[in-house]
């Protein structure tokens, strides 16, 4: 594909609009059922699915997750960068993935001050990539991942459900790469919700 460099031009104002267009309107709050619903229809979607990363999907059943807790749902504090900027996280399998860095959130959360590196996609979305205490034994040793949308923010801060947390394909499959979570995304306690290993 041909190199265009009005490309080049774009990022900068993307990033910008991404980085203002915070709304103020009331987040949707997890509940059990709802999660639920998100785990069943990722099964069936690993089951059949085309871009499924599952190899073996004929003896494929389901994920492994940890019971839903609303104790893992936790309010962060924004705090935005002084300015947006797009930023390279490596990946895997040594390349780089654009993202934009907003900034970071902070909560006190089970006897610590967690402070983590919050990203967004180019469509406003937010990206947490992480990784806690429960890997490598019980969860993905590369970390996990939370796509939140902007409608998880309300007087800036950002509602983060634990629950909802994600492996990256690369856990199931090694021929897929998948972004590194940084090392201020490490959280020196275990986070006993969302996705587990699958083995």
């Amino acid at each position: 594909m041909k190199f265009n460099k009005w490309f080049l031009f774009l990022i900068p104002i993307i990033a910008l609009l991404a980085y203002f267009s915070i709304p103020t309107a009331k987040p949707v709050e997890e509940t059990g059922a709802n999660v639920l619903k998100i785990r069943n229809d990722k099964d069936a979607a690993f089951k059949g699915g085309e871009e499924s990363p599952i190899k073996d999907k004929a003896s494929f059943k389901s994920l492994k997750y940890y019971p839903f807790n609303k104790d893992y749902i936790v309010d962060f504090v924004l705090e935005k960068a002084e300015k947006a900027e797009t930023v390279e996280l490596k990946m895997t399998d040594g390349t780089t993935e654009k993202l934009i860095f907003f900034g970071f959130i902070k909560a006190d959360f089970k006897s610590f001050t967690l402070k983590l590196k919050l990203y967004q996609h180019e469509d406003g979305n937010f990206f947490l990539p992480f990784k806690d205490k429960s890997a490598p034994t019980e969860t993905y040793g590369g970390g996990r991942y939370l796509d939140l949308p902007l409608t998880t923010v309300k007087n800036n801060r950002l509602r983060v459900d634990f629950n909802l947390a994600y492996n990256p394909y690369c856990a199931y499959n090694e021929e897929f790469a998948c972004p590194i979570p940084p090392a201020e995304n490490t959280l020196p306690i275990r986070i006993e919700a969302g996705e587990k290993l699958f083995n």
